[in-house]
């Protein structure tokens, strides 16, 4: 006997699942961080990690491309902890100061791997995880 697939996601005779989106690189998050996004702002937002497409007030829900892999360059270094000398090495974000930081620190976040060393003008990029992960 043939099964029949279901006419509309609302239909429960079969236990099928539907893709709701495909490759998702831009999420809507609601931003509960206290403050404003503003445009290009770094973003960590429950689990994902990305940079704000638009301005995102605060209470409101917007957009953040949390695409894994994209390279992202930045200047917004933590004083003192901005060495970032060694390819490869961890990326931190410091989300109460929205800078970045090459020093593990409690309450910071993983979110990324460097790319190219800091160069002479204080610039460093970093290839972007999906995830941010809380540093204890």
């Amino acid at each position: 006997m043939a099964t029949t697939i279901p006419v509309s996601e609302d239909t429960r005779v079969a236990q099928i699942c539907y893709i709701s989106y495909e490759k998702v690189d831009h999420l809507i998050v609601p931003n509960a961080s206290g403050a404003d996004y503003a445009q290009y702002d770094f973003v960590v937002a429950s689990k994902f990690c990305g940079i704000a497409d638009e301005a995102i007030a605060n209470g409101a829900s917007g957009s953040i491309h949390i695409e894994e892999g994209i390279q992202v360059q930045t200047s917004d270094l933590k004083t003192g902890e901005l060495t970032f000398g060694t390819w490869g090495q961890n990326v931190y974000f410091d989300a109460t100061n929205k800078k970045f930081s090459d020093t593990s620190t409690s309450g910071y976040y993983l979110v990324g791997y460097l790319t190219a060393v800091k160069d002479t003008n204080g610039m460093i990029v970093f290839e972007k995880t999906r995830y941010a992960a809380v540093v204890s």
